[in-house]
Formats: C-alpha cells, sequence, structure tokens
C-alpha cells in the first residue's frame, strides 16, 4: 500500500505546488524543525529592533489533528487547487469507509468503520493535512503565522501597545480552526511575550479564545527547542546538558559490558549525539562561552568512554559534520 501511496503523492505534489503555504515547514524538500525555529526567531528579532516594539507569540495546541480531517471539505479544497477528479476520487476513497479494529493476542475487537480523519502512520497522510490547512495563511511586515505540521504559532509585532492586528489574526485562525472541525486545546495553548524596552508598561491583556484565557508563560518548548522570553538559550542549554549526561549514563553502562568501540560509537552518534545537538544550528552560535564549554566538556567525557576524537559543538551548529 505504501508504494502506491508514494506513487499518489508523487503525482499529487506538482499538481499542487503553487497552493502550498509558504510557511508550512513539516513534510517539505529540504525543509525543517531548524528552518521554522529559525524563521521564528528572525521575524522575533527583526521586530525587536524596532523602537518600542514587543513580540507576542501564540503557540497553538490541536487535540488529534490528523483523526479530525473532513474528507468532504478536503475534496473541495483539492477541487478548489484544480487537482484532477480521478485523483480527488482516489484520496476521497482512501479517507472513507476504512475498517478498523484491535487485535490482543488471539483476540480481535469489534470491527468500527470510520470515515473521519486520516490513518496514521502513512505516507500520504501528513501531506493531505498540508493541504487540508494551506487554505489559511497570513504573512504581513508586522504579522505572520507560521505552522510544522499541526504545531502552528502565531508572532505579532506590538508597536507602540497596538495589537489590533495580532489579535485579529489570532482570532480569525480560531474561526477558521472551527469551521474546519479542528478541535483547539486552549487549556494547552499558549503565549509568550517578549519585551526588551528599558520602560515597560503594565502587562498586556491575556487572549481570550473560546471564552478561556490563554495563559503566557516565560518559557515554551516548540518543535523540542526551549524558547525563552529572554532569548538566551539558557533553558535550552539546561535541558540539553541534563539529556545528554542521562544518555551518556547508559554509553559508560554499555562499556562496562564489554561493548566493542565501533558498537560504541554508533550508540553515541544515534543516542547522545542526536539529543545533544538537535537544532544546534539554532541556538549553537548564541549561547554563553560557558554553556559552549558544558556542551564540549560532556563531549569530551564520551571520548574517553568510546576511545576515539569526536566532533565538537562548533562544527555541528556550522553543519562541518
Amino acid at each position: 500500500m505504501k508504494v502506491l501511496e508514494r506513487l499518489v503523492l508523487a503525482h499529487l505534489r506538482p499538481q499542487v505546488r503553487s497552493f502550498l503555504d509558504p510557511l508550512q515547514f513539516a513534510y517539505r524538500p529540504h525543509l525543517g524543525v531548524d528552518d521554522a525555529i529559525i524563521y521564528l526567531l528572525q521575524r522575533a528579532h527583526s521586530y525587536l529592533d524596532g523602537s518600542g516594539c514587543t513580540v507576542r507569540i501564540t503557540f497553538f495546541d490541536f487535540s488529534s489533528a490528523f483523526n479530525t480531517i473532513q474528507p468532504r471539505l478536503l475534496s473541495d479544497k483539492l477541487q478548489a487547487m484544480r487537482v484532477n477528479s480521478s485523483t480527488i476520487s482516489w484520496i476521497t476513497n482512501y479517507l472513507t469507509d476504512r475498517p478498523q479494529y484491535v487485535r490482543l493476542g488471539s483476540v480481535l475487537s469489534d470491527v468500527v468503520v470510520g470515515s473521519i480523519g486520516a490513518p496514521q502512520g502513512t505516507v500520504l497522510s501528513p501531506f493531505l493535512f498540508t493541504l487540508y490547512t494551506s487554505d489559511f495563511l497570513y504573512n504581513s511586515e508586522s504579522c505572520h503565522l507560521q505552522k510544522f505540521s499541526d504545531d502552528s504559532a502565531v508572532v505579532g509585532c506590538i508597536r507602540d501597545g497596538r495589537e489590533e492586528e495580532y489579535r485579529a489574526l489570532v482570532g480569525d485562525f480560531v474561526e477558521w480552526t472551527g469551521r474546519n472541525h479542528l478541535l483547539l486545546n486552549v487549556a494547552k495553548t499558549r503565549e509568550m511575550v517578549i519585551d526588551f524596552r528599558r520602560k515597560r508598561t503594565s502587562p498586556p491583556l491575556p487572549l481570550c479564545i473560546l471564552g478561556e484565557d490563554v495563559a503566557v508563560e516565560e518559557d515554551y518548548k516548540y518543535l523540542g527547542v526551549h524558547l525563552d522570553n529572554g532569548l538566551n538559550w539558557r533553558i535550552n542549554i539546561d535541558a540539553v546538558y541534563k539529556k545528554g549526561m542521562s544518555r551518556l549514563y547508559f554509553l559508560r553502562k554499555l562499556r562496562s559490558f564489554n561493548v566493542c568501540s565501533k558498537m560504541l560509537e554508533i550508540f553515541y552518534q544515534s543516542v547522545v549525539a542526536s539529543a545533544l545537538f538537535f537544532a544546534a544550528a539554532c541556538w549553537g552560535g548564541s549561547i554563553r562561552d560557558g554553556d559552549t564549554s558544558r556542551i564540549n566538556k560532556l563531549i569530551r567525557k564520551a571520548e574517553s568512554v568510546i576511545g576515539i576524537k569526536l566532533d565538537p559543538l562548533k562544527l555541528w551548529w556550522r553543519g562541518g559534520h
């Protein structure tokens, strides 16, 4: 089935390329988490360079976003993108009347037929979700909406207290999610305010979404990276270091079992380094010298366990690895 899905995906992409949201960073060739975070930070810093400006960011949380796709609405959207009718019919059939059941050993549950949502773990579903959400996009000089799959963030520049555009964008997006049957989890939606002004006024009024005030946080974990309202990476580095140390423990355990150096290196690259250098292109060049030393010290500890030379942090975030 996945082979067929890949064929359909290769056939579908060229037809819809011009309709894709340029600020959807997921499931796109040559784009990823690093690009989404760097773009958000670049826009935030550019806003903060202006006199009397603050930045407000709303991070939206959805409940089971893939499970709420409506095939009929998706079909209408694909027609608007001028996808050929046979492809639309195939996709609609792919999403409707899907038998589902649970197997536990030799016992099977009752079969349930589903016609809402997209099946998980498939090749086609993630791209269909980006198409389902591609008809809401916004990018002005002072506000934008960016997405990474269902992780959506509204970033707004508030100049001299004028926040009308930002609030209007949040409101329009919330209204659009309702029309498209996407379930917002307001209790887990968060806002972060970045304010570097010397003379700060009283805190801004909170956003109200679906009758609930959105909680304002000093830091937020966005796409696996901790962002804070000081943009200084302190919280993220603490989390990275803690995770690296816990995984270094397992590396040492493997050595105590006389695992060969080659296998230790493979474990380091796949388990330890993947945690240490996740999204390092975003933060590697902006952290304090002391934090760089902490990470490099941890790398040297791994070197002593494995018995080989390992690349320092600088080579990872500069792309020299």
